[in-house]
């Protein structure tokens, strides 16, 4: 028994070892041995249900590839390690859950979900049928299915002939005709079939539905009213329909007050030195008279402008006239060729979308039909090199009625005739003005009686008939019919685009345009442009010595002076973008943008300016704190979010306000119009004012405070201020700076004193050396220049305290002398 008992006790159980068995079996230890069983869902390779030793493993069984499926009718089995999982098909469910796995408790099944036990399952007025796994739904007596919904069935729906109308009534119906058709046999209401709807002809009614001067068309079951060639829609008068003539200038209309025009049409004999002048406005007076004679007659392009080209070709005789009678004359041709080619439109068939050339005049006209219906389309118009855009949002703008028709005439040769003498702007002074029209006459014509103020602008190419130089600046003008019988007036277009060849403007009217290139010399001669351009190039080179001293020497860091270098800057930035871009007048849209920063960058300055002079104020004010620079100092982001924010408000509200106020035909700066240029000079002249006002509180505190001070104090600044003036220490800087400073407001002056010339050269003299007494007389630069005299600037070691802060103080009143200015 003993030694039985011992045996057991010395038996090896090989199950310890995790390896004995393979993945997924179970091992169970025997005496002196062991078996592998697989476990649930596993056999064994070699098919016995215990097996031991290397080779054989446990797979996997599918349940879901047994016969029949182990999850039962309507279910989807899908086979797991070791075990499967049941879900039912749609429109069944088990009450285990739809994922049963194998091992979980209860038994799955499937069974039919009655869809119809819910509500809202069919729409209203439907009953709802189960079926296994599914339902439907049927709509009920009355009811019809349209769309998934049971709609009612209207017995009007086939009772009623057509162009009727059927009111349903309980138990019975009647049928009207609709507006604009009769029952055949007269009466309001019926039933049946049998009675027809027939159109009524309003047109054939006595008086006509349409008013005077128009066509009525009788349509199915209504009418429509037009008006026929040369007339349009009357949009005053009655409640009806109604047509007026097109209008366009006849004789009697082209400048009726000149007494030049005048002159030709009196009844008697006119004086031999007015022949010439009357025989061509009498011809073309004859032209515009058989377009207006008969306004239902055709009128052909072709033949008027070959006779308006007869008397463009008369050069000859044009040159002998008078000024007022050249511009009186060149209005009448002008507004001649509008109103003949407004009534060529009037008979579209005869005159269809053409172009007519003659060596004087070109035109090219086009009928507008359909093209507009189609979004962002534009008509390309192009006569003798010039050519025109204008897209249909401009034209429907025209207010155009029946006929709409666009034209773009050239006149070649009327340049000569109509030169730069005839060019008025009062906004610039004609002294010294060197201009010269260097482009053909054109002449935008489009129907409707809006002529000008688009939202869209109409686009014109001009050639160039001398190649542009680099120091002209072209000026789009258009002639003005109401100034002195006619002249060229520069509002109204602005240019686009300048190349040596051909130049854009963009107008918000149908103008009469031509290209006047003037000299960039207009404003200043010569001399004074090297003068100004030298000095103020020499004056950004030292603020850029300034600039850098300020960012490179540590010693000097303090809160003033990084005040004085964001002055600095905003001037270097300022000054560079007014000598680089002033006259980039060229492209619009950059000259406005340039303007925009000149306008930022010079408001910063003087909000930089005014910064100064509050700091200063306020350590005037402070003398008597003793650790003042560690308790009243401000923080640097204040200052430099109010000299720096508060410009791109004001502009940003500018801009808001008036957009076109940035940019002018001959500089890029504020427009001078409309009072926008206050929008600089308010604020200016309100921190001008300000710092007028802290300069002199300043100087009286100063004054105050300067009588207290001791005898240890005057025994300092006499060492440095008098023996060593060179240094330029605050006994030297401070009063001579106060009018020097201005400097930086002398970039805008020039052209506002164009007219005062010696002081405009004073001017621009005093306003160059500007960086030059930033960079020497600064104060705070003085550590560079003590590099040579170290010795003998340094400090007493025993004078401290508020003498040394007031001497710094007094260092630093020069920046607030020159900000008052």
């Amino acid at each position: 028994m003993w030694s039985f008992n011992l045996l057991l006790f010395w038996d090896e159980n090989e199950c310890l070892d995790t390896t004995t068995c393979p993945a997924y079996a179970t091992c169970t230890n025997t005496l002196e041995s062991y078996y592998c069983t697989c476990k649930r869902g596993f056999l064994s390779s070699n098919g016995l249900t215990h097996f031991r030793g290397p080779g054989v493993a446990c797979e996997d069984i599918d349940e879901c590839s047994q016969n029949p499926p182990p999850c039962g009718p309507h279910s989807v089995c899908r086979n797991l390690l070791g075990r499967y999982k049941c879900s039912c098909v749609p429109g069944f469910s088990s009450p285990t859950g739809n994922d049963w796995v194998l091992g979980m408790p209860g038994r799955f099944s499937c069974t039919d979900i009655n869809e119809c036990l819910s509500t809202g399952v069919c729409p209203e007025h439907a009953e709802c049928i189960n079926s296994l796994g599914s339902y439907s739904c049927s709509c009920q007596v009355g009811f019809i299915s349209h769309n998934s919904v049971c709609k009612d069935i209207d017995e009007c729906l086939h009772m009623c002939p057509s162009n009727a109308t059927c009111t349903n009534t309980p138990g019975s119906y009647f049928c009207t005709c609709s507006p604009g058709f009769a029952p055949s046999n007269g009466q309001l209401s019926f039933t049946g079939q049998e009675v027809e709807c027939r159109d009524v002809d309003e047109c054939s009614q006595d008086p006509s539905p349409c008013g005077p001067n128009s066509v009525c068309t009788n349509v199915l079951g209504s009418y429509g009213c037009s008006c026929p060639g040369g007339f349009e829609p009357n949009p005053e008068g009655s409640l009806n329909f109604s047509c007026k003539r097109i209008p366009f200038k006849c004789k009697e209309d082209v400048i009726p007050n000149n007494e030049w025009v005048q002159l030709c049409q009196v009844g008697g004999a006119v004086e031999p030195e007015y022949g010439s002048f009357c025989a061509l406005l009498n011809t073309t007076f004859g032209v515009l008279d058989d377009a207006c004679g008969n306004r239902t007659a055709t009128v052909s392009l072709k033949n008027t402008v070959e006779s308006f080209a007869s008397v463009l070709e008369q050069t000859s005789t044009w040159s002998n006239f008078t000024k007022e009678e050249t511009s009186a004359l060149a209005t009448v041709v002008l507004e001649s060729v509008k109103s003949t080619t407004l009534a060529a439109f009037l008979k579209p068939s005869a005159n269809a979308s053409q172009t007519v050339r003659t060596e004087r005049l070109e035109i090219e006209s086009k009928i507008i039909k359909e093209e507009c219906t189609e979004e962002n389309v534009t008509f390309h118009f192009k006569a003798k090199g010039d050519t025109m855009e204008i897209g249909c949002s401009t034209i429907e703008e025209s207010e155009s009625r029946g006929t709409i028709g666009v034209a773009f005439a050239s006149f070649s040769g009327m340049e000569s005739l109509l030169d730069d003498s005839f060019f008025q702007d009062h906004g610039t002074p004609s002294a010294n003005s060197q201009r010269k029209l260097k482009s053909r006459v054109v002449q935008g014509i489009m129907t409707g009686a809006k002529k000008a103020g688009f939202s869209e602008p109409v686009i014109y190419t001009l050639e160039n008939t001398e190649p542009k130089q680099e120091f002209e600046r072209p000026i789009c003008v258009s002639w003005d019919t109401d100034a002195e019988g006619g002249r060229w007036m520069p509002s109204g277009c602005v240019v686009l685009e300048a190349s040596e060849t051909h130049t854009v403007c963009s107008c918000y009217q149908m103008v009469n345009l031509a290209i006047i290139m003037a000299s960039r010399e207009l404003t200043r001669d010569f001399s004074l442009y090297i003068i100004s351009h030298v000095g103020v190039i020499t004056s950004l080179v030292c603020l850029v010595l300034a600039i850098a001293t300020f960012l490179l020497c540590r010693a000097i860091r303090n809160q003033n002076t990084y005040l004085h270098l964001n002055l600095c800057i905003c001037l270097f930035l300022a000054k560079t973008l007014f000598i680089v871009g002033v006259d980039k007048t060229d492209n619009q849209m950059g000259c406005a943008i340039i303007a925009g920063f000149l306008h930022y960058l010079f408001l910063a300055c003087f909000f930089w300016m005014l910064v100064e002079a509050v700091m200063l104020f306020l350590m005037v004010r402070n003398l008597k704190v003793v650790n003042y620079f560690s308790s009243r100092n401000i923080k640097m982001w204040y200052l430099c979010a109010f000299g720096y924010g508060l410009p791109v408000l004001v502009v940003a509200v500018s801009a808001s306000v008036q957009p076109k106020g940035y940019g002018m035909h001959n500089r890029c700066w504020l427009n001078l119009e409309a009072g926008f240029i206050w929008s600089f000079l308010g604020p200016v002249c309100t921190i001008i004012t300000i710092n007028s006002i802290l300069l002199t509180w300043t100087l009286c505190v100063l004054r105050q405070k300067l009588s207290s001070v001791n005898a240890e104090v005057s025994t300092l600044k006499d060492t440095r201020c008098g023996k060593n003036t060179g240094d330029g220490l605050p006994g030297r800087s401070n009063p001579a700076l106060s009018p020097r400073l201005q400097g930086c407001y002398c970039p805008l002056s020039p052209p506002l004193l164009k007219r005062l010339k010696a002081l405009s050269y004073f001017q621009i003299c005093y306003e160059a050396t500007f960086g030059e007494s930033r960079c020497l007389q600064e104060p705070t630069l003085k550590p560079l220049h003590s590099l040579i005299h170290r010795s003998r600037i340094l400090p007493a070691p025993e004078l401290f305290g508020k003498q040394e802060f007031l001497l710094q103080m007094l260092s630093s009143s020069s920046v607030f002398c020159s900000s008052s200015f």
